[in-house]
């Protein structure tokens, strides 16, 4: 069929082509190209819809062996900071992602083509290599991984995608990134199916948690570590990435991970976010900043008791002798420090969410708001981790008349989320934008607003 380029659509306006309501068969090639896309109302507002094959290889394929993904970007309603403690979060995962196309090959090479910077980057699967703060070293650390850990890691992929996330924004679009790398490999070499994989990875969560060990680098089971791409996190946005399911809130816990309950996100309700244009970058000057947060944590859990993650040693000890044991011990960061980011820990994992979590239970999402509040407060004020523009977001946000909302994510940068009532999304998100713009006009052209609910992933390997 030759090659079909689509350069004058807009990447925003791509959803994948099974998703659409056709009502006529497409014909031929001319019909497929020229005939109007039905048109869909999202929550208020129109996109006009394109079939993703075509943008995504910009050519025609329909080889029983390409497959589609879509690996979500995600919300983290509450739990700041909280994984790699223990503790746990409520999520969920949105309908923006990474939308691809993998096809097998038959040489040990993994080829990239990214649609919306128009770059193939090749990657050789015995010695993957790419520049040091390029996109694809998220991709160079997928291969190195699972070449360590998987002898039977021996054929490529190439993978052809598009993302409608904002870059670094807090939306987890670097371990969307990983995920979609590491499905497109483990479903070509039926890793799987592999014994190092069953005797290490038996679940859904299991295979979250090993996909949070490949970005922060730790062991996993008897799959052993590597260096990982320099964060010293947990496996939140993987769980809530893999796990998550369309139109509810899931509340997982970590250290084992496992999902404790899952609430139905209201039907006349939506996600408004904000994306403030600053740079939530896990790496350079933010990756230390990032990487503090949790070296404190291990800091606290190495002096008290070192097998165990700070969520057990509250509950076994209780958070005035960790306090006393913080006062009275050599640490190699401040003690009001350290004081500090166990009492964020405390309140958002051992009240906050346990009580948000009762109210959502009974339906009560309107009453949410003040302990979402808290929550925001307490990042400002003992993690350190907010920023002027996303305090001004979230306080706009309520202000305006939001029922809840928050900054979300690692921080120094990102994203808030606001909840609002669908019917008045649409107004509202103009608003909040408009009053953001008056404050921040630097960042008009490389922040976002946008609209949706929780969703979920469109993956391979499904257990």
């Amino acid at each position: 069929y030759g090659v079909v380029r689509l350069r004058n659509f807009a990447p925003r306006a791509f959803t994948p082509l099974r998703s659409l309501p056709v009502t006529k068969p497409v014909n031929g090639l001319h019909d497929l190209l020229c005939r109007q896309i039905p048109r869909r109302k999202r929550l208020g507002y129109a996109k006009a819809q394109v079939p993703h094959r075509i943008i995504l290889f910009g050519q025609l394929r329909f080889f029983k062996a390409l497959k589609h993904m879509f690996i979500p970007g995600r919300i983290e309603f509450l739990g700041k900071h909280t994984d790699y403690c223990g503790g746990r979060s409520i999520v969920c995962a949105i309908d923006r992602g990474f939308h691809a196309d993998t096809e097998p090959r038959n040489d040990k090479t993994l080829v990239l083509i990214n649609r919306d910077t128009d770059e193939t980057v090749t990657l050789d699967l015995s010695d993957p290599k790419t520049a040091p703060h390029h996109w694809s070293k998220y991709a160079v650390e997928v291969v190195k991984r699972v070449s360590d850990n998987f002898a039977e890691f021996q054929r490529g992929v190439t993978i052809a995608f598009h993302s409608d996330l904002p870059r670094a924004s807090g939306l987890s679009s670097s371990s969307a990134l990983m995920i979609m790398v590491f499905a497109a490999i483990a479903e070509v070499n039926d890793l799987h199916q592999t014994p190092s994989f069953k005797n290490n990875i038996s679940d859904a969560f299991q295979l979250a948690e090993y996909l949070g060990c490949i970005e922060n680098g730790q062991t996993f089971n008897d799959l052993k570590g590597s260096a990982g791409v320099g964060t010293f996190g947990g496996s939140q946005d993987h769980a809530a990435i893999t796990l998550s399911r369309k139109n509810f809130l899931h509340r997982i816990a970590f250290s084992p991970l496992r999902e404790e309950i899952r609430f139905d996100f209201p039907a006349d309700m939506c996600f408004v976010v904000a994306s403030s244009g600053v740079a939530a970058e896990k790496t350079g000057a933010a990756l230390g900043l990032y990487n503090s947060l949790s070296m404190m944590v291990s800091a606290v859990t190495g002096t008290i008791a070192k097998s165990e993650t700070l969520a057990r040693i509250i509950e076994n000890i209780g958070i005035e002798n960790v306090r006393q044991q913080i006062t009275e011990g050599t640490f190699e960061f401040p003690t009001q420090q350290l004081l500090d980011r166990i009492e964020q820990f405390y309140v958002e994992n051992f009240h906050i969410i346990p009580k948000v979590s009762e109210l959502l239970g009974e339906g009560k999402m309107n009453e949410v708001g003040e302990l979402i509040n808290l929550s925001q407060q307490n990042a400002e004020r003992l993690l350190g981790n907010q920023i002027d523009e996303t305090i001004f977001l979230q306080r706009s946000a309520r202000e305006l008349g939001a029922v809840a909302a928050s900054a979300f994510g690692a921080g120094f940068g990102g994203s808030v989320y606001a909840v609002a009532s669908v019917n008045d999304a649409g107004s509202f998100l103009r608003s909040w934008r408009e009053t953001y713009l008056k404050h921040f006009p630097q960042h008009e052209k490389a922040s976002e607003f946008f609209l949706t609910r929780p969703f979920q992933s469109d993956l391979p390997f499904v257990f």
